[in-house]
């Protein structure tokens, strides 16, 4: 159980990476972009860094769960996760 524990916790870690890697792309694009397009830009990224805030919150409960209670808050903690990759799927799409 715990090596389980560990590794999706890595993999968890490793997606929040990921996404946080995609934040300060498109912050690098905001800079570049012409004023009109930068306000669409911040307004997404402001979304973008609410959801990644929210997936981190999830992550360290569930590291800090105990082994009782850590199935279930997985089990909450995936549904969460999939919200939050659908939003950052559509947001990169629209940029």
């Amino acid at each position: 159980m715990l090596e389980n524990r560990k590794s999706y916790e890595g993999h968890l870690d490793a997606q929040l990476a990921k996404w946080k890697a995609e934040i300060d792309l498109a912050r690098a694009k905001a800079g570049r972009a012409e004023p009109r397009a930068k306000v669409q830009f911040d307004l997404a990224i402001d979304s973008l860094q609410r959801a990644h805030d929210e997936a981190n919150r999830h992550l360290s409960g569930l590291k800090e769960a105990s082994d009782e209670v850590w199935e279930d808050l997985k089990l909450g903690t995936e549904k969460a996760w999939t919200d939050i990759r659908s939003h950052f799927n559509r947001s990169i799409e629209m940029h």
